[in-house]
């Protein structure tokens, strides 16, 4: 995904139309679209307007983190491969009950026993 469609993203979450960004922003809706298309780049001035009117990051637009809003009161930010990792764990449901039960332990055993796995990974 490329940054014009984290915007388009960004907005629909924020149940916001191209017009209505615009006039929060104060540009014109066809430069939304430009962005949103990545015919265009905002300046800076525009890009921090984008952020603050999205509530989101220069990072999540540029795919560099993405943030996990919970239930609770706090806000996590992780890398995508981070991410990406964690979904693959929570994916495989001994590997997660197991980090869940005893995660040293369990990193422990998974490192000691990679090289037999994995060989071609240089401990």
């Amino acid at each position: 995904m490329v940054a014009g469609q984290r915007l388009r993203k960004a907005r629909k979450e924020a149940n916001l139309t191209q017009e209505e960004l615009a006039n929060i922003i104060g540009v014109k809706a066809a430069e939304i679209s430009q962005y949103e298309s990545n015919k265009r780049t905002p300046r800076w001035p525009t890009f921090n307007k984008l952020l603050d009117a999205l509530n989101i990051t220069a990072d999540e637009v540029l795919g560099r983190e993405i943030t996990v809003h919970s239930e609770e009161d706090y806000t996590v930010k992780l890398a995508s491969i981070d991410l990406e990792i964690l979904s693959n764990i929570k994916a495989n449901p001994k590997l997660y009950k197991a980090l869940l039960t005893d995660p040293k332990r369990t990193t422990q055993v998974i490192n000691n026993n990679l090289k037999e796995v994995l060989p071609e990974i240089d401990n």
